[in-house]
């Protein structure tokens, strides 16, 4: 049987819409990055597998094509996994990263609220579930665990005060021990009274005790008398320059004076060298 030849002028030619097709079709290649990143969320999302969870999270998180906000949430989901795994450490770094990346992500404070909780680290729990309920305040879970934590907090309180007073009893010369009772008298904000002639006790011991003048400056702060804190955040930081947590203090103070450009200047330059320092405050039950 004779053929002919197929010239290249006799080649059948794709139609616009079959040529529109094929590129379609190429641009959703499995090769495509858009389309593996896609998949791996889905993988991230959804696996029952908890390794297979945590390669495909990573997948997402590593990959450049991925928007920041799903980068955030894939963050959030690898931090819980590590969490089932027993990586405690990764998994805050995971949190952090995710709160780095979207401030607002209240899942992020939530998870790590659990996970400070279940470490006993019941100070940094509160800061977290006080986040997410300044986001979201009708988060009733959130609520409830930080109450959980504010109790703990307070039960651990009771001990290490009694313990602290047994001390006492056998060094009355350890300015510390003086000024760890005033500390946990003064973030619980009852026995005001008594926190103060701790502090005292404990600067007369060792007056250039930094930590002493900012336990008594919080003492000040608590029973209104601004002044005086200032005055001790201020002793602290000759002793100890631009320390944020002295700086913070001595910030709040000045505004509740009504020094409000001085206030706010120390608040900033506190904030700069402690980020995260007004969280800290507010788990001591202080607000600007």
């Amino acid at each position: 049987m004779e053929t002919s030849a197929i010239t290249p002028a006799s080649r059948p030619r794709l139609s616009l819409a079959a040529s529109a097709l094929v590129a379609v079709l190429a641009a959703c290649s499995p090769s495509d990055p858009a389309v593996q990143a896609e998949r791996q969320w889905h993988v991230c999302e959804s696996s029952v597998f908890d390794q297979q969870r945590l390669d495909a999270c990573s997948a997402v998180i590593a990959s450049a094509v991925t928007e920041p906000s799903q980068k955030a949430q894939a963050l959030v989901h690898r931090g819980t996994l590590r969490v089932r795994l027993r990586q405690d450490a990764r998994a805050i770094a995971d949190f952090g990263r995710a709160l780095r990346i979207d401030p607002g992500l209240v899942s992020a404070y939530l998870e790590r609220g659990q996970l400070h909780f279940n470490r006993e680290a019941f100070e940094a729990a509160v800061r977290d579930y006080e986040a997410a309920l300044s986001l979201n305040p009708a988060l009733s879970d959130a609520q409830l665990m930080r109450d959980a934590a504010l109790r703990s907090l307070e039960e651990r309180s009771l001990g290490e005060l009694e313990w602290l007073t047994r001390e006492l009893a056998e060094n009355p010369l350890e300015s510390g021990l003086w000024n760890n009772r005033c500390w946990l008298r003064a973030v619980s904000g009852e026995e005001l009274d008594l926190a103060l002639a701790d502090c005292n006790e404990a600067i007369r011991l060792d007056p250039r005790s930094a930590a002493a003048l900012d336990s008594r400056g919080l003492v000040h702060l608590k029973r209104g008398e601004y002044s005086a804190a200032v005055a001790d955040y201020t002793a602290a930081l000759a002793l100890d320059p631009e320390r944020g947590h002295y700086l913070y203090g001595r910030g709040v103070a000045r505004l509740r004076m009504g020094e409000e450009a001085a206030g706010r200047a120390d608040i900033a330059a506190a904030e700069r060298a402690e980020p995260g320092i007004r969280r800290t405050y507010q788990g001591y039950g202080v607000e600007i």
